[in-house]
């Protein structure tokens, strides 16, 4: 069941979140801070169509709050503003990109061979919780999805049960990062897991709508995700000796560069072979997949001197968070 809005501006937010959805935006996140605003606008009884002041509180950088996550806190009552405005109140107040700092760019962690063996060694020991009783089951599987296929954290959190095909092998992923479809193909393994993974779910809750469950109709958060990994992560005894702290979003870097680099052992064409991930990402275009070309040059000193045609026409560009 979806949480009702209460502040004065219930009815305008609803009709902006429909409008997003029309436009094929899943829109889960940024409706989560949404929720969070409008309660924040409820205490404070505001008459006014987004007031000045009310807005300005809310979007200020709070105590141990990092200026990324602000961006992505500030970003939908930007938005909304914007909405209403078009929509005909023009007092309201639209927040500037002046308010947020400069985004910060996450540094991946690249995972080595060890500390993927000894985290999987440690989500597959992983048991039930009285209030989760499919964790144990769910979790090892939504992270071998990310490992294996790269895809971004939401794109596997919110994948329906219904847009898997376990009979042929492929998963679709529908409307990600906006109006943008593609299906995946599985590897033959990673389907054979899922296909002894779907029948003990299906026993379970036989009419789930997620294919990575925690009830019959709900799935995980992305908070719920972050700090599953970091526990799995610390059982694991894993630190951050090899790198920048490590998410489970890096398994999407770690997958692209696992691409770049089996392409460099095989003496492929990388410049004929990176449409081809780029399409398989979800990227909407190949300034996003080439962004992984620069990350860690030395990497790449065989790669540079391949994809040096392409130097001069693609410039670095922020990669997609979820």
């Amino acid at each position: 069941m979806e949480k009702a809005y209460v502040s004065k501006l219930a009815s305008f937010m609803e009709s902006f979140v429909a409008f997003k959805h029309s436009l094929g935006w899943k829109y889960k996140t940024s409706e989560y801070y949404l929720h969070e605003f409008d309660r924040y606008c409820a205490k404070r009884e505001s008459e006014e169509v987004l007031l000045n002041e009310i807005v300005k509180g809310w979007v200020i950088l709070r105590d141990n709050e990092c200026p990324n996550t602000q961006r992505v806190r500030v970003a939908p009552i930007r938005e909304f503003g914007k909405y209403l405005q078009h929509s005909g109140y023009s007092d309201a107040y639209v927040v500037t990109n002046k308010i947020c700092r400069k985004q910060i760019r996450t540094i991946p962690h690249f995972f080595t061979d060890e500390e993927i063996i000894r985290f999987f060694d440690a989500c597959d020991t992983l048991g039930p919780r009285k209030e989760n009783p499919v964790r144990h089951l769910v979790l090892p599987m939504y992270f071998r999805l990310l490992y294996c296929c790269g895809l971004r954290t939401s794109e596997a959190r919110l994948l329906l049960r219904k847009n898997v095909n376990l009979h042929t092998g492929y998963i679709d992923v529908i409307h990600s990062k906006g109006p943008k479809d593609r299906r995946l193909f599985l590897p033959e393994d990673l389907k054979q897991l899922y296909l002894k993974y779907d029948a003990v779910i299906d026993n379970i809750f036989p009419d789930r709508t997620y294919f990575f469950p925690v009830k019959s109709h709900s799935c995980y958060q992305s908070t719920s995700i972050g700090s599953n990994f970091n526990k799995i992560w610390k059982a694991a005894g894993l630190g951050h000796e090899s790198g920048s702290k490590a998410r489970a979003y890096d398994f999407r870097h770690h997958f692209a560069f696992d691409k770049l680099n089996q392409w460099l052992k095989e003496e492929s064409d990388v410049n004929s072979m990176l449409p081809y991930l780029v399409r398989y990402m979800g990227h909407a275009c190949l300034e996003s997949t080439y962004y992984y070309l620069h990350l860690v040059p030395e990497f790449f000193s065989t790669f540079s001197e391949k994809t040096k045609i392409l130097e001069g026409l693609l410039p670095e560009v922020d990669y997609d968070e979820e």
